[in-house]
């Protein structure tokens, strides 16, 4: 006896349109208008901090660390940099947890692919860092940058991994 067989394409596969996406979705695209339009640097991440990071940041080496201040300043400014299309997000991966650095080049790419890249880049300028310990190797610090357009709020979390500094949280407002 003979059976035919039909397959169908998944939901989500190349070449299905995707009509909607569930509220909360990283991928989701915020709504823009005229009068508000979509602002490529605004960027909120948190991660969590797993076992093996917990484990990696006890046992980090005794060496003394940078200062934080000028470090968040520089992570923060990298990150602007990023976001407005002048620097592969390749750079900060090192500087970021995993799930920090593909949320910020996720968001990088995304701001690409809808706005493009811009004809003048401002390099961005660190204009004020103020830090403040949680505990002895967690920092938290407030940046305000200027990204060429507009002055911004960013804050930052630091956590000590492995002798040096690495962002576990970014948001720029």
């Amino acid at each position: 006896m003979t059976t035919t067989t039909t397959l169908r394409r998944p939901p989500g596969r190349p070449g299905t349109p995707v009509t909607s996406a569930p509220a909360g979705h990283p991928l989701t695209v915020p709504r823009t208008s005229a009068t508000a339009p979509w602002d490529r640097l605004r960027f909120s991440a948190t991660t969590t901090r797993g076992a093996e990071e917990a484990e990696a940041a006890a046992a980090s080496t005794d060496a003394p660390l940078p200062e934080p201040g000028p470090w968040a300043g520089a992570l923060v400014r990298a990150a602007v940099e990023v976001l407005v299309g002048s620097r592969p997000a390749a750079q900060l991966a090192r500087w970021c947890t995993a799930e920090l650095y593909d949320s910020l080049a996720r968001r990088a790419g995304l701001a690409v692919r809808i706005l493009g890249r811009p004809a003048v880049v401002h390099q961005a300028r660190v204009q004020r860092v103020l830090v403040c310990p949680v505990r002895p190797d967690v920092y938290e610090a407030a940046v305000v940058v200027h990204d060429g357009n507009r002055v911004r709020a960013a804050a930052v979390r630091l956590e000590a991994h492995r002798g040096r500094w690495r962002a576990t949280a970014l948001e720029i407002g």
